[in-house]
């Protein structure tokens, strides 16, 4: 598979760290994708997150590309490793990558896969399909890059950078992506806007063992990433959201789209989707709008890690990185499928394993072993269900 590699421009902000990059017009087509937010009935039902495409406005666009004088000096800003279904690509393959070389950033990603959400600029992009000369997709584009961007934080950006034009309703994308619920019934929630409301809180509430620590960022974060931020460790938000969210769905598009059969304030409501098989160990409490409960098991289960584990590591601990966090909502969702109640005891079995121990590694391998440690010490897998048997011999080095 072909990969483009381009020099990137690292940029912290409140929200998280973001990427600019230069780079070919045709490339970025190539890559990216946008759904508009259309309306599906004259009720008002909404989907997507972006604007309805505007033909009189793209030919016109493609003329002004067209001439000597052109410019796009505003970025075309981009969410990176997101599938068009609006789930996160997991293939390593099909992933962009941050490089670190020497303090030097840069961003390598595959040339035909479709992995680049369109949060702003669309009809920029579009307007080349409606040029005369050819050689204008050529040109480089500005563009902002987001990791890893779940859905309820694309449409958030978009929103928030567009509101103040008359032609963009805020509310409309903050409605259906879990931004505007403030005004609605909880009863009308689905699992990401739960989930997305849950990480919220957990990451602004200065008693949260998760206070200021959950950020925009690679799902994989790496050891570039966390050079990136020397002054704090941070968890992903996506990895965040995703652990959340299965606790309540084993399908969060499935259970939003069944959901959006219905208007919010006209008869939406978590009880359309009680026919649905669902194995997640908090489904009932989802259905039943116990969400102070699912807040409570994901504050405690985290609060006693910080306790146990955090406070007594570095930060080279893989437990303090994106996929350990992943591993721990793991072991969290297993233990509660099999005991029905949050115990302790599982953060104080593996509290004693060094995770920062040059076994492990920041990535998909290494999240594998990470959870083959943690599940064995809980009793959720057996040591003699590891075939390779320098793992097998390595785990029982750890766990002596």
């Amino acid at each position: 598979m072909t990969k483009i590699k381009l020099r990137a421009l690292k940029v912290s902000q409140p929200l998280g760290d973001f990427f600019v990059i230069s780079v070919k017009a045709s490339i970025i087509k190539q890559i990216s994708f946008s759904e508009p937010l259309t309306y599906l009935t004259e009720d008002g039902l909404l989907k997507g997150n972006q604007r309805p495409i505007n033909i009189k406005r793209l030919s016109e666009i493609g003329k002004y590309i067209d001439t000597a004088e052109m410019t796009f000096p505003n970025s075309i800003i981009l969410s990176v490793n997101n599938n068009e279904d609006g789930t996160i690509i997991e293939d390593n393959n099909n992933r962009w990558e941050l490089i670190n070389e020497n303090g030097e950033y840069f961003l390598e990603f595959p040339e035909n896969v479709k992995s680049a959400s369109i949060i702003d600029g669309q009809h920029r992009l579009n307007g080349f399909d409606y040029i005369s000369n050819k050689s204008r997709l050529d040109m480089e584009i500005l563009c902002s890059i987001f990791f890893d961007l779940p859905n309820p934080y694309q449409a958030y950006l978009f929103a928030t950078i567009n509101g103040n034009q008359k032609k963009v309703d805020k509310s409309l994308a903050l409605e259906q992506f879990g931004y505007f619920i403030e005004k609605e019934n909880k009863e009308s929630w689905t699992p990401e806007k739960l989930a997305a409301n849950i990480a919220r809180k957990l990451n602004f509430e200065k008693t949260s063992p998760l206070y200021s620590l959950i950020k925009l960022a690679p799902i994989y974060d790496n050891d570039d990433f966390i050079e990136l931020n020397k002054s704090n460790w941070l968890i992903s938000t996506s990895a965040m959201i995703e652990g959340i969210l299965s606790l309540i769905t084993t399908n969060y598009k499935r259970d939003r789209i069944e959901m959006m059969n219905k208007k919010i304030f006209y008869g939406r409501d978590r009880k359309m989707l009680k026919n649905f098989k669902d194995s997640s160990p908090l489904r009932n409490e989802f259905l039943n709008y116990e969400d102070d409960f699912i807040e409570n098991t994901v504050f405690i289960f985290f609060q006693a890690v910080n306790e146990k584990i955090w406070s007594k590591v570095n930060d080279k601990s893989y437990l303090k990185k994106t996929i350990g966090i992943q591993v721990l909502f793991d072991l969290l969702k297993e233990s509660l499928k099999r005991d029905r109640e949050l115990n302790s005891n599982i953060i104080d079995l593996i509290s004693d394993v060094d995770f920062s121990d040059n076994y492990f590694q920041a990535s998909g391998i290494g999240k594998t072993r990470i959870r083959n440690v943690i599940f064995i010490l809980n009793k959720l897998k057996s040591i003699d269900q590891i075939e390779n048997e320098n793992d097998k011999r390595e785990i029982l080095r750890l766990i002596k």
